[in-house]
C-alpha cells in the first residue's frame, strides 16, 4: 500500500524506489531532496500539473500557511533559498527532458541521477 508519509510529501513507495537505486549514499540523499522538493512544489502549484514551478511569492505564501514555519522568518528565508537551488536543477532537467518542470516525475529524477553517477564513474571519479 502506498500512502503518504506523515513527515513529508513522498510516498513510502517513492522512498523505497530511491533506496533501491544503486546510487552512492550521497547521490541517493540528493535524489531524496530533489524528489521531496519536487513533490512539495507540485503541491504548492496544485491544481496546475504542467508549466513552470511556483514563483518565490507562491512559495512564500505557502510557507506562511504552514504552522511549523509561520513564526520563523529566518527559516522561511533559508527554505526559500533551498527551493530556488533545487528549482534551478529541476528547470534544467525539464529542459533536457523536453517537459515543463511540473511534468517531471520521480522516474526522470532517478534516470538523471543514475546517468550523472555513470558519467562520474566513467570519468574516474
Amino acid at each position: 500500500m502506498e500512502s503518504s508519509s506523515p513527515t513529508g510529501p513522498l510516498t513510502r513507495g517513492d522512498a523505497e524506489r530511491i533506496e533501491a537505486t544503486l546510487l552512492p549514499t550521497l547521490d541517493r540523499h540528493h535524489l531524496r531532496l530533489q524528489a521531496h522538493c519536487l513533490a512539495t512544489l507540485k503541491s504548492i502549484a496544485a491544481p496546475r500539473c504542467c508549466g513552470p514551478l511556483p514563483s518565490d511569492e507562491e512559495i512564500q505564501a505557502w510557507c506562511g500557511q504552514q504552522p511549523a514555519l509561520r513564526d520563523d522568518s529566518d527559516f522561511q528565508d533559508e527554505l526559500l533559498r533551498q527551493f530556488q537551488v533545487i528549482s534551478d536543477q529541476l528547470n534544467t532537467l525539464a529542459d533536457v527532458c523536453g517537459r515543463t518542470p511540473l511534468e517531471l516525475t520521480l522516474d526522470a529524477l532517478i534516470n538523471d541521477a543514475e546517468a550523472a553517477s555513470r558519467r562520474r564513474l566513467a570519468q574516474g571519479g
